[in-house]
């Protein structure tokens, strides 16, 4: 439970990083940037399944990475900077991407966070009723700051309904919030 209260916690912080750098600088700035940090961690990723030891990444690739991604070293990372340059590819409005970084930053790292602290009732694989309603009160909590009550509200069970989803959370959650919120708006 420890490494993947560790691994979200480096979740919250790039993808807060992703949230601050998108409002100061806009899309296509924070984009830019995103591209770059995926090329580098791809490199990175290369040279530590060919053995080298990386800096300090192979330290954190380490301490934070699922057993059953082992094969590609920092996968997750690797999936999330993915997902949040194809939600800047996809979407143009600042503040749709801003709330739908919100529900796959706070929303899924909450959701891990509850779901492995107080999930009683499964629902998906290990996802839990109880994690599932962490991350969407976790979500709401931001969103409210840019949307309506209930805008965030229903951008927010539908971005975090998306998890339960079969596919890649860093691509489902996003997406599902954006276009929810495109919708609603």
């Amino acid at each position: 439970m420890r490494q993947e209260a560790r691994r979200q916690f480096v979740h919250m912080q790039f993808g807060s990083l992703f949230v601050v750098i998108t409002a100061l600088f806009g899309i296509h700035v924070a984009a830019g940037i995103i591209a770059v940090g995926l090329l580098i961690g791809a490199l990175v990723s290369w040279e530590i399944k060919r053995g080298y030891r990386v800096f300090i990444f192979s330290e954190i690739v380490k301490r934070v990475e699922r057993e059953h991604e082992k094969h590609l070293p920092g996968k997750g990372a690797l999936m999330f900077f993915l997902g949040t340059l194809v939600l800047m590819l996809l979407f143009q409005d600042k503040t749709i991407v801003l709330g739908a970084l919100c529900v796959a930053v706070y929303g899924d790292a909450a959701s891990t966070i509850f779901g492995l602290r107080l999930g009683k009732h499964y629902l998906v694989d290990k996802k839990t009723l109880e994690g599932t309603l962490g991350g969407i009160l976790a979500s709401v909590v931001f969103l409210v700051i840019l949307f309506e009550w209930w805008v965030a509200l229903i951008a927010t069970i539908v971005g975090m309904l998306a998890e339960l989803l079969p596919l890649d959370d860093n691509f489902t959650i996003p997406i599902a919030a954006a276009i929810t919120l495109t919708l609603l708006l």
